[in-house]
């Protein structure tokens, strides 16, 4: 029996869970859980760097107290955000959060220096305004005194490790979100040069599934631990989730379901075409190599009717909102990846704003404007498939993770859309790759493969045959032209 710590901090909440992985299955249990609330100091937007870490000594701590003896820890985070240490190994002020204002506009002075699609082209990963790279490039055309000081770049979890062990090293999985790094998996040097950035930040670079370490005696003595293994895993935590979807074969492609989608698939090297950035597709690392990945609204949606309409006096929870919309009919369609769905003051009415403004029927009720957005959620999976097949061929099948799976009925219209079979389940994919990866860095697992036969062991997943194939052909080419017309 082995004990793993998975810290799994996302951009609304962290959490600890204790995984346990014992005759090839895995259990997990939550042992402790935080907010991450961002913190505006003047006209900066923070992370609370100080508070994260005081959290994650405290899961520490709570293990500790609870006797568990640990194989590993390791951590994953969100994308793109990282910190700068001075030559000394200290901190340069608390991580900037990717949502602040300094990337608005970026791309007006950063293309002269280097064109989007060419950073695409050297780096495989979408030229986001909010990435690592056009954040950098912020401090330099602000003349961040921080950046002239800095002497080493560190992506968030990375920063977290460094401060648990005293080892400086970037992580292939989270350093890929970057635009830093190159398909080579060497640090993107033409990039690095044509903006001027100061090259001795960027340190060495390690692949997932790297010991570091034992825990620094600083933090062995806060927390009661002993020298227990830190572990460079997959520090995004999309590529943790991704190194445990518990595929069987080759030829599958991945919708990681929950507030965003994820879709795409394993690819044996990135191809970073202008084809490839005009479908909004970009490559991303993770045990074993790379993949492809097409970032989607996901339930958000849903959940923004749910948070408006669910009252004491009249509950809409998301059974009742589920079961509604099995029993409603079919309306119209909505793009789901039209702006004004992104932030709007009322889900609802953005919804059938758009309804009335492309000209499609409207739903009789609650249940078909949530049958409507889920129908239209199902489509645009669909289409996003058809873009992974185009850049990599057809796939076979669908697997489905994340907290998606517990919606059923998604699960059936995401088969009918995309007319191949769905298999859904393990909605706990992150923590787990997190944790399996540290198995795999101990030598407990052999290979990503024995990951995923531990995740097909340990979970059972619900196979969604596609139905209706006339009805769902004459839906896409429906959903195509609603999409046509907004653009």
């Amino acid at each position: 029996m082995h004990k793993f710590l998975a810290l799994d901090l996302g951009a609304e909440s962290g959490r600890g869970e204790i995984v346990t992985l014992k005759d090839g299955r895995v259990t997990m249990e939550e042992i402790h859980r935080w907010p991450n609330r961002p913190v505006r100091l003047g006209n900066t937007l923070h992370w609370d760097f100080p508070f994260l870490f005081a959290e994650i000594l405290a899961t520490l701590k709570a293990v500790a107290h609870k006797g568990i003896v640990l194989d590993g820890i390791s951590v994953d985070t969100w994308g793109v955000d990282f910190g700068l240490l001075d030559e000394t190994g200290s901190l340069l002020g608390n991580p900037v959060h990717y949502r602040d204002a300094r990337t608005e506009n970026i791309h007006a002075w950063a293309n002269p220096i280097m064109p989007a699609d060419e950073v695409f082209a050297a780096t495989a990963c979408e030229p986001w305004a909010i990435s690592s790279l056009y954040q950098l490039a912020s401090m330099q055309r602000d003349n961040s005194p921080q950046l002239k000081l800095a002497g080493t770049f560190l992506n968030m979890p990375d920063l977290i490790t460094y401060f648990l062990t005293g080892v400086r090293a970037s992580e292939l999985s989270i350093v890929s979100t970057a635009n830093l790094l190159g398909p080579d998996c060497r640090w993107a040097e033409e990039v690095i040069r044509r903006f001027k950035l100061p090259r001795g930040m960027f340190g060495k670079l390690i692949p997932p599934a790297t010991v570091l370490g034992p825990l620094s005696p600083h933090v062995r003595e806060q927390t009661g631990l002993g020298e227990v293994p830190v572990i460079a895993t997959c520090g995004h935590d999309t590529s943790a989730a991704v190194a445990a979807i518990p595929g069987e074969g080759d030829n599958w492609a991945y919708l990681s379901c929950g507030t965003w989608s994820i879709l795409g698939c394993l690819i044996e090297k990135p191809i970073a075409t202008q084809r490839c950035l005009e479908l909004g597709c970009t490559y991303e690392y993770t045990i074993g190599g790379w993949y492809l990945a097409r970032n989607i609204l996901g339930l958000w949606l849903v959940q923004e009717l749910r948070r408006a309409w669910n009252t004491p006096a009249d509950p809409w929870d998301y059974t009742r909102m589920t079961s509604e919309a099995g029993k409603a009919a079919s309306s119209g369609l909505v793009d789901v990846a039209d702006g004004s769905l992104h932030a709007p003051a009322s889900m609802e009415k953005a919804l059938l704003d758009l309804l009335t403004k492309r000209k499609q029927p409207m739903p009789a009720d609650r249940g078909g404007l949530v049958r409507c957005v889920l129908e239209s959620l199902a489509l645009e999976y669909s289409r996003r498939l058809n873009s992974v097949a185009e850049l990599a061929g057809p796939r076979s099948a669908l697997y489905m993770v994340g907290g998606g799976v517990k919606n059923t009925l998604l699960c059936q219209l995401t088969a009918d859309a995309c007319g191949i079979p769905v298999y859904a389940g393990a909605d706990q994919c992150t923590a787990l790759g997190n944790a399996l990866g540290q198995a795999l860095a101990l030598g407990v697992l052999k290979s990503r493969q024995e990951i995923c036969q531990v995740m097909r062991d340990s979970f059972s997943m619900t196979m969604y045959a596609p139905r209706d194939p006339a009805l769902w052909a004459e839906k896409r080419k429906k959903y195509d032209e609603v999409v046509g017309h907004g653009a």
